[in-house]
């Protein structure tokens, strides 16, 4: 111990007042670069991707909707929808943001509804759903996000218990899709 200390002095003694004091100066910038700079990058590149992803999108909205008619917006929104065949595919989000949430979805009930005058079809879609609370919660705005024509339209949450962890849930869901 006592030859680390002397190691440590003569240290101190060789660099002089200027050297212990550029060498502190070095550690704190190091510090200061590891603790406040690092971060505030990853937030700067977050909010220019962010701005990137808006620039598209606004892009995007002013080369699809040319024609602001109603007849116009509504063959937008028909183009938004995605067809009926791919109805399955779209399962599998909503089943993989359940996986990705380790929610488990017991069986769903599903009915096709289809709409003759608006040539809409709906896929109803009802889960019983078992997990905590914060997962349900995360797998219903998963699956919001990933499917971008599921709406939900109804939760119920049930706990047997005050202290169970596990809720029981009931999530109704429609998936709106164009006739193919």
């Amino acid at each position: 111990m006592k030859l680390n200390r002397l190691a440590a002095a003569e240290t101190v003694r060789l660099l002089g007042l200027p050297g212990v004091a550029g060498v502190a100066l070095v550690v704190f910038s190091l510090s200061y670069a590891v603790s406040a700079l690092l971060p505030a990058k990853q937030e700067l590149d977050g909010q220019r991707e962010a701005v990137a992803r808006a620039q598209a999108r606004a892009q995007q909205a002013s080369a699809g909707v040319a024609d602001t008619s109603p007849a116009g917006q509504l063959k937008a929104f028909y183009s938004f929808l995605p067809a009926q065949p791919a109805a399955p595919e779209w399962l599998d989000k909503i089943y993989a943001a359940a996986m990705k949430e380790q929610v488990n979805l017991l069986r769903g009930e599903y009915s096709l509804v289809i709409d003759p005058d608006t040539g809409l079809a709906r896929y109803r879609i009802l889960f019983p759903v078992k997990g905590s609370y914060s997962q349900i919660r995360g797998f219903i705005s998963g699956a919001l996000n990933t499917v971008p024509s599921l709406a939900l339209d109804d939760v119920n949450f049930e706990r047997q218990k005050i202290s169970d962890g596990q809720v029981d849930a009931r999530v109704r869901m429609t998936l709106y899709l164009k006739r193919a």
